[in-house]
């Protein structure tokens, strides 16, 4: 994807199954304590009706697309794209194909297929550079989901559609960087999770790794993280990780360990604050495993803890503690520079969500301070100061807003 891929997190879907960190009080040393949120750090108001963003990629400081819905007649919501040169100041949109439009705004069941409004697929935009881009998810057919992948080479002035013969669902992710770009996605006929790369300027696609199926529990899910030519991959769901793998100096992808294996095997990708440094949240036990003897001292059984490497993902070591049950942690979570954190935190009350808000850290995890309350369904960094993350500002519309201060603080994107 774009610049932003980095440090980037993963989006969230509205329907979540990553329910594993739903664990009862904070704990006492080292849990999460926010102090008072900055000036900026409220619900985000609703700006503007005339387009919700879905999906964002910057390239630059300054250039990036926003993929969502706008007003189509007669009187409906179509997929469009949105193009900003300014970071993020101005928007101009950006021509989409008419058979890309129709495929999103077909109905099944009387909804639109692209249904990010109401389920956990979608589509979502990455561009790897100014002329390289893709859109990417997936599209409810009846009975079913399909997986889409259109790409432009020529800066969004046209669009080809790519063949997805062999895959099935939605395409888990994908994300470009150093001149390739790589997709992560189920393979028809439960043949598991195939991994796929082509030279990002070109549409050259070869399956480059094979992951396992998930056993049982939610529907699966996977996750790409890419820093220069190093990178990470995940997949799993709400019973841990099935797979994971490690882009090494070469462009190979090659066998890693992930995060958490060692403490309960629960689900977490990393973000990377550099090629070296990396940050995940893990779930003591995980899904259905006892307390580990290589727990910190201290742990309790479903407590959440952030995890730290230094060497490139080779190994991870226990960093402060985060909370015990009634929290969610860290469905979005991002870190753009070594030490500065900001996740995503849920509360749950009587099985039901009762608040969330993005929380940062700029001490590796010591001290906390809310900086926006509300719902992040992603957060992504171009550079250690400027982010952008998409929120959901109503039931039923998202928003945009953006930091350059490093995430600190937050203010709305007008389009």
């Amino acid at each position: 994807m774009g610049v932003e891929g980095l440090v980037r997190a993963a989006p969230v879907r509205r329907l979540r199954w990553l329910a594993v960190a739903t664990c009862s009080a904070l704990a006492a040393v080292g849990a999460l304590a926010t102090s008072g949120p900055s000036a900026l750090a409220s619900t985000l108001p609703s700006v503007g009706t005339s387009f919700d963003p879905e999906s964002v990629t910057f390239v630059s400081l300054s250039t990036g697309w926003a993929l969502g819905t706008a007003p189509c007649a007669p009187g409906g919501m179509c997929l469009a794209l949105r193009e900003t040169t300014d970071a993020g100041r101005s928007w101009s949109s950006t021509p989409l194909p008419a058979s890309l439009v129709g495929a999103a705004d077909h109905k099944v069941d009387g909804a639109p297929a692209d249904l990010w409004g109401g389920s956990e697929f979608g589509l979502n935009v990455r561009f790897a550079d100014p002329a390289d881009g893709w859109i990417y998810g997936g599209l409810e057919v009846p009975g079913s989901v399909g997986p889409a992948l259109w790409s432009t080479h020529d800066g969004g002035l046209s669009w080809r559609e790519q063949p997805t013969a062999g895959l099935t669902w939605s395409i888990f992710d994908l994300e470009a960087a150093a001149g390739r770009v790589h997709l992560m996605a189920e393979k028809a006929g439960w043949g598991g999770v195939t991994v796929e790369s082509s030279p990002a300027a070109r549409d050259d696609w070869h399956a480059v790794l094979a992951l396992g199926n998930n056993a049982g529990g939610a529907e699966p899910s996977g996750l790409i993280v890419l820093h220069g030519r190093g990178g990470w991959l995940v997949e799993g769901n709400d019973r841990g990780t099935a797979g994971s793998a490690r882009l090494d100096s070469d462009g190979q992808w090659v066998a890693w360990t992930p995060p958490c294996a060692s403490v309960g095997h629960s689900f977490a990708a990393p973000a990377a604050s550099s090629a070296t440094n990396l940050v995940a949240v893990c779930v003591m036990g995980g899904f259905a495993y006892g307390l580990s003897k290589a727990a910190p001292p201290g742990a309790a059984l479903q407590s959440s803890w952030l995890y730290f490497s230094d060497n490139g993902g080779r190994t991870f070591a226990a960093g402060p503690e985060l909370g015990l049950q009634g929290y969610s942690f860290g469905d979005v979570l991002a870190s753009p520079s070594p030490g500065v954190v900001l996740l995503s935190r849920a509360y749950f009350g009587n099985g039901d969500v009762n608040e969330q808000d993005l929380t940062a850290s700029f001490d590796g995890g010591y001290h906390w301070t809310v900086v926006y309350r509300g719902q992040l369904l992603y957060l992504g960094f171009t550079s250690p100061a400027q982010g952008v993350g998409i929120v959901q500002s109503s039931k039923s519309t998202t928003a945009m807003i953006m930091t350059f201060d490093g995430g600190h603080h937050w203010g709305p994107v007008t389009f």
